[in-house]
């Protein structure tokens, strides 16, 4: 299984718009993850209390939440290349002001506007791998570009951490904003303009009449709406709402309070527990994607959801600290195993010249899950004990499952031909 994987990944990377994607994507997650443990700290340095700390924290996911049914229509309009650059330097940007921020009132606007660029910087990045790679190559694709993420992810806030220290807690939002604007200039400057509106590719550029196509929310609304009878793309949106309501909502809020409360962890293992979630699902991320090129989105899709379901159920008997790490590292295999294949059937199912809306709708879905996963959990296990909490999961991952069962399968039937 490894081995047919790195060799396909080799010969992905001979793709420029994927290998330039890939780096764009470790660069902006290695800065992102600098300033998450030092966001909070910085927050709390303004005087505020603990609910201002949240905020500032949330401002940018809601934000990003919001962009979404724009940035999705917006990257067709101007092209991947160009959205992508841009919502970097919009990051970057933002993260330079958030550094000399003088009050914290406008610590939090500066940080809205991060989570605008974040959302056009992000869907236009998943759109331009999903148009750049065949079929049959999406799924192993859409796994390198998360691995890419991940990999940044992981190591970044270690580096924070000890930049903090030194050079206190503005610098690593400038260093931030450097990443970020690297990676927008090299966006603009090597991404390929092939996808713009207006040029045809077989026609050496030459620009195509204007076209009156919808616009903003309408767009999306208009595709969203379009695509709702094909029940493999209102499985995709239903299955991302599931994995990621489970893969970060309730991961990074009711599990390390379940830890510490009742398996009676302490912090350095709930952060180990947490961090072999995160290596148990890179390791997995890229031999999902074969699969899913291979045996199909839909022979991935339902036994994975269903595995997740199992795993999160079991999450709350977890009561002792080997049954808390052995079942967040089965955590992070079932995250690996069910994220690459909702993105796989949207490129799959959706017109290339809607690709960034129909992405734009589908990181809508999986933002959705990301905001009500912590709260509906939450107020579950307050009110009737953490089972009720991670129940809950566990049931919105199985209803993805048998809507992976009954949708149709999306791989195009070249793709059996292959190995």
């Amino acid at each position: 299984m490894f081995l047919p994987v790195r060799a396909e990944r080799l010969g992905l990377l001979r793709e420029p718009s994927l290998a330039v994607a890939l780096v764009i994507a470790l660069v902006v997650a290695l800065g992102f993850g600098l300033v998450i443990p030092v966001l909070p700290l910085f927050a709390r340095d303004f005087g505020v209390g603990l609910f201002a700390v949240t905020l500032v924290v949330s401002v940018f996911a809601g934000v990003r939440l919001l962009s979404n049914p724009y940035t999705g229509p917006l990257t067709d309009r101007i092209g991947t290349a160009r959205a992508v650059g841009w919502g970097a330097l919009i990051v970057a940007a933002s993260s330079l002001a958030t550094a000399g921020a003088p009050s914290y009132w406008a610590l939090v606007a500066f940080r809205g506007v991060g989570g605008f660029g974040s959302a056009l910087f992000f869907n236009a990045l998943l759109a331009l791998v999903i148009r750049a790679v065949p079929a049959d190559k999406r799924g192993v694709a859409v796994g390198m570009l998360q691995g890419a993420f991940l990999f940044g992810i992981m190591f970044g806030p270690t580096v924070g951490g000890l930049l903090a220290q030194p050079l206190g807690l503005r610098w690593p939002f400038v260093i931030y904003a450097g990443f970020c604007g690297s990676a927008g200039l090299v966006a603009l400057r090597f991404l390929p303009r092939h996808d713009m509106p207006g040029v045809h590719a077989e026609a050496g550029g030459v620009p195509a009449p204007p076209t009156h196509a919808p616009r903003g929310l309408r767009a999306t609304w208009e595709t969203a709406r379009g695509l709702s009878a094909n029940r493999a793309f209102a499985a995709a949106l239903l299955m991302m709402a599931a994995s990621r309501w489970a893969a970060t909502g309730v991961r990074f809020s009711l599990v390390p309070v379940f830890g510490a409360e009742q398996v009676g962890a302490g912090e350095a293992v709930i952060g180990l527990g947490l961090g072999l979630a995160s290596v148990t699902h890179l390791l997995v991320v890229w031999p999902a994607g074969r699969i899913a090129d291979t045996a199909g989105r839909r022979a991935l899709g339902a036994p994975s959801f269903f595995a997740f379901a199992a795993v999160s159920a079991s999450m709350g008997l977890a009561g002792t600290v080997p049954a808390f790490l052995t079942v967040l590292g089965l955590y992070g295999l079932a995250t690996g195993l069910t994220s690459v294949t909702p993105p796989a059937i949207v490129g799959d199912v959706v017109p290339d010249e809607r690709t960034g809306t129909g992405v734009g709708v589908l990181n809508l879905a999986g933002d959705l899950g990301s905001v009500l996963g912590p709260l509906v959990s939450g107020f579950l296990a307050q009110a009737a004990g953490y089972a009720w909490g991670f129940g809950a999961s566990a049931v919105l991952l199985a209803v993805g499952g048998i809507a992976a069962l009954r949708m149709r399968e999306t791989l195009p039937r070249a793709a059996g031909a292959h190995p």
